[in-house]
């Protein structure tokens, strides 16, 4: 073999990667100066025999995919699992063009499986490897080889109900949507956790739906969160936003899952229909909210998406003044409408389901914000102008504001003003106490008049979205 034919260091380690070798296998490459010197190390472990045997390992996992009775759901998962190990191994940047070489190797080879691999990569995987993919198929059949049955409609499922919770306090949210193949139905189960930045959780793929709506039903009725129906729409939207944010699985079994089935989540949202925009999807609603009567005053000015639903600005106030959240709270409207979790006994309307728009769409409205039932945090919303969205511009964000937010748990604004006053006076005989219930050493630690924009955008970037590009 010529070196000419050798693959570069890069496709080497991609390869690896996508058959699943271990850390120890991959830093046999990582520790080589060129391709002739990690094929050395490979072949003197007994890991590889030759760059041939290296590909003809990677097209063993799509061997599967030749057997009768495979269906366009398997080879898809196994396309997903594949881009999953890949994107373990090889720096984001470098992705695409490992993928280009690996379809070229798989491609040199001519077979049934190389066409496997093609075909379930031209659905999976993102441009520019799926045309690439795509081409390599057709190249492949036009030298002879026969499509698997799958391939005549693997990629276009029907797509059926979306439904899921949304958690009333805005930290998380699960959503399934429901795909069919013939009479054969899958979902794909998406858990949203906003306090990790509104990106992916866990993802799982289930074809059992009505096992899952079930499941969700009954989750909703044991912990007080709301079961939804979703329009396959209002679906693309939340989950094509969770997918523009970093992934955030936590337990080793979310790792595994996201993993796995993020590539297939990709292409199933593609499927769903995009959503009629209209001039409020680019609007902004500047607004100042103060707590109310607070001496001095205690308020911050920010900018948020028109379309934002109540849930959502209130977890963006909770940043704004640093609250932490565990709490109820509740929005009134003008007109005595009152948003927060749904409770037909307080006559609460859902909060996930209204927009700011919907309540308070113009310049010099009103909203009433309360925040902690027992300490009575009373926030005073005005909407001080309805402007075109920055190019460019991720929102919400704060402009300004004063003074640093309360403390939870202080004992509401009077409660609050008291404790400034007994960390002021150290000969107060409440001082040593409060400062051992803040776990303070120094009094100075504690400053009531301190705020800092940035720190306050710092934890709002974790849910802001850019609405118009540049």
């Amino acid at each position: 073999m010529s070196n000419d034919s050798l693959p570069t260091l890069s496709e080497l380690r991609a390869m690896l990667v996508a058959e699943g070798a271990p850390e120890e296998v991959l830093g046999l490459v990582d520790g080589s100066r060129d391709v002739d010197e990690a094929v050395r190390r490979l072949t003197e472990a007994g890991v590889i025999g030759s760059p041939e045997e290296a590909v003809a390992g990677l097209l063993d996992g799509f061997s599967a995919l030749l057997e009768p009775g495979c269906g366009p759901l398997d080879a898809e998962l196994t396309g997903a699992e594949f881009l999953g190990l890949l994107a373990q191994g090889v720096a984001v940047e470098d992705v695409p063009e490992a993928l280009a070489a690996l379809i070229a190797e798989a491609e040199a080879t001519g077979t049934p499986e190389a066409l496997a691999m093609a075909r379930t990569l031209a659905v999976v995987a993102e441009e520019p490897v799926r045309t690439l993919a795509r081409e390599a198929g057709d190249r492949l059949v036009a030298s002879g080889l026969v499509e698997a049955a799958w391939v005549e409609v693997v990629g276009g499922p029907a797509v059926g109900a979306c439904f899921g919770y949304a958690d009333v306090l805005g930290a998380q949210d699960g959503l399934a949507m429901t795909f069919a193949y013939g009479r054969k139905a899958h979902v794909l189960v998406v858990l949203i956790d906003h306090d990790l930045g509104g990106g992916v959780k866990d993802c799982f793929v289930s074809d059992q739906p009505e096992a899952i709506r079930s499941g969700y039903v009954q989750a909703a009725e044991q912990h007080g969160v709301v079961f939804r129906e979703y329009t396959p729409e209002q679906a693309r939207v939340i989950v094509a936003d969770a997918l523009d944010r970093e992934p955030c699985p936590v337990e080793p079994d979310q790792v595994q899952d996201v993993t796995t089935n993020l590539a297939l989540l990709r292409q199933r949202v593609g499927l769903l229909p995009e959503p009629e925009p209209t001039p409020a999807d680019t609007r902004v609603h500047r607004l100042k909210v103060s707590l109310h009567g607070a001496k001095p005053p205690i308020w911050r000015r920010l900018e948020v998406p028109s379309t934002m639903p109540l849930v959502r600005l209130h977890r963006t106030i909770q940043d704004s003044f640093e609250w932490e959240g565990y709490h109820l709270w509740v929005f009134e409207a003008p007109g005595g409408g009152r948003y927060g979790a749904p409770d037909p006994e307080l006559e609460h309307g859902d909060a996930t389901t209204v927009t700011l728009a919907d309540v308070a769409g113009n310049p010099e409205d009103r909203l009433g914000y309360l925040y902690d039932f027992g300490d009575g945090w009373e926030h005073d919303i005005t909407v001080e102008d309805v402007v075109d969205a920055e190019p460019g511009i991720a929102y919400p964000r704060c402009l300004t504001g004063r003074r640093a937010g309360p403390l939870e748990d202080s004992g509401g604004i009077w409660g609050y003003a008291h404790l400034c006053e007994v960390l002021a006076d150290p000969h107060h005989p409440e001082h040593q106490e409060r400062m051992e219930w803040l776990g303070l050493d120094d009094p100075a630690d504690f400053d009531p008049a301190y705020f800092d924009p940035d720190e306050v955008n710092a934890l709002l970037s974790q849910r802001a979205k850019v609405l118009v590009e540049e």
